[in-house]
């Protein structure tokens, strides 16, 4: 009997290897014997030592591969917005489903996660008509000055508000209604500043979201109304992460699977070393995002007051030379990993 194959996608660069190490011991310690989990790790550049340490976790069940997008995003590294710690690898999320042609639908993963359940489980989610299977963005549920900025800043209710980091894409829906081709678009238009790619994903998908349980996406504090016996996914954000405190909700499952990693010393050192100035630019951070949140929620020209009012059909007739330089992206690469992909699968 063919085993279900389940494409999941991780992007990296090497600051984040040890934490895409945990989230991918993890996730294959759950994987079942009867499905065949084929892991692509997105990538700019990557040292040779890294990529080894996290090969050493492939299964029998799993195959674990590295690709460089490097060439493709330096053609129109000038179309993105490189700034503060938005890096070229936020980015490969957008373009998942035009890498990956043959494939109906593909989950993306972030790096800083744990799996606690089967992820062929929240694959097989139907999501027919949908563009992406999410689960609600919890923070925005929690924090007030977050819930109202994106009702106000974004024009969506915080209870429809989706967290980028754990995403079910249709990829031929996708493709079909140019995501890709908008998202880059809206980019070069306007920058939000608070949440940045999540943002952007939210106002393109509004409406076309098929809700997951949030227990496939659990940030890592006490929320009263959600059942433990439902967690399947911890996602460590923000300020809630191991490798930074200690008595962490959920940290035991983290430490865990950094043990069978490579990494479990360095993880260690990390929050062991880490000093009441660290803990205080993060408490800063806390704040500038809340103040940002505030400010943009307030600013008569925020994306909801201006772009949001503009429309579906704006980009339809006066982008298509700009749409032609993003094809340049989502082209290329495409093409290879087809052929590449359909040569293996003659042998």
């Amino acid at each position: 009997m063919k085993k279900q194959e389940i494409p999941v996608c991780f992007a990296t660069d090497d600051n984040y290897v040890p934490f895409l190490a945990v989230a991918i011991a993890s996730l294959l310690d759950h994987a079942s014997s009867e499905n065949f989990y084929r892991i692509f790790v997105l990538i700019t550049q990557l040292k040779q030592e890294n990529i080894e340490k996290i090969q050493k976790l492939n299964k029998e069940n799993s195959s674990i591969e590295f690709i460089s997008l490097a060439k493709e995003l330096d053609k129109i590294q000038g179309m993105f917005h490189l700034r503060d710690y938005y890096s070229k690898e936020t980015y490969y999320r957008i373009f998942i489903p035009n890498l990956f042609p043959y494939y109906k639908k593909v989950l993306y993963l972030d790096c800083d996660i744990t799996v606690l359940g089967d992820v062929a489980e929240l694959y097989n989610h139907h999501i027919h008509g949908f563009y992406v299977g999410a689960a609600v963005e919890e923070v925005m549920q929690t924090f007030e000055v977050f819930g109202n900025y994106v009702e106000k800043a974004d024009g969506i209710k915080r209870e429809n508000y989706f967290n980028a980091g754990i995403l079910l894409i249709n990829c031929r829906r996708w493709r079909k209604k140019l995501i890709a081709e908008r998202f880059v678009d809206l980019l070069n238009r306007y920058k939000f500043r608070v949440v940045q790619d999540e943002d952007y994903l939210n106002v393109l998908c509004k409406g076309h979201v098929r809700w997951i349980n949030l227990g496939w996406n659990k940030t890592s504090y006490k929320n009263e109304s959600f059942d433990d016996k439902d967690l399947k996914l911890i996602h460590w954000k923000i300020n809630w992460r191991p490798w930074k405190y200690k008595n962490v909700l959920y940290e035991e499952h983290f430490w865990k699977y950094a043990r069978m990693t490579d990494f479990y010393d360095y993880l260690i050192n990390m929050r062991d070393s880490r000093t009441p100035k660290d803990e205080e630019k993060d408490k800063l951070l806390m704040e500038n995002l809340a103040r940002m949140a505030e400010e943009d929620a307030n600013d008569p020209k925020n994306y909801r007051n201006t772009q949001g009012k503009t429309g579906s059909v704006w980009w339809i007739f006066d982008k298509i030379k700009r749409f032609a330089r993003i094809r340049k992206l989502i082209t290329i690469k495409a093409y290879k990993i087809k052929r590449n992909y359909d040569r293996r699968k003659q042998q």
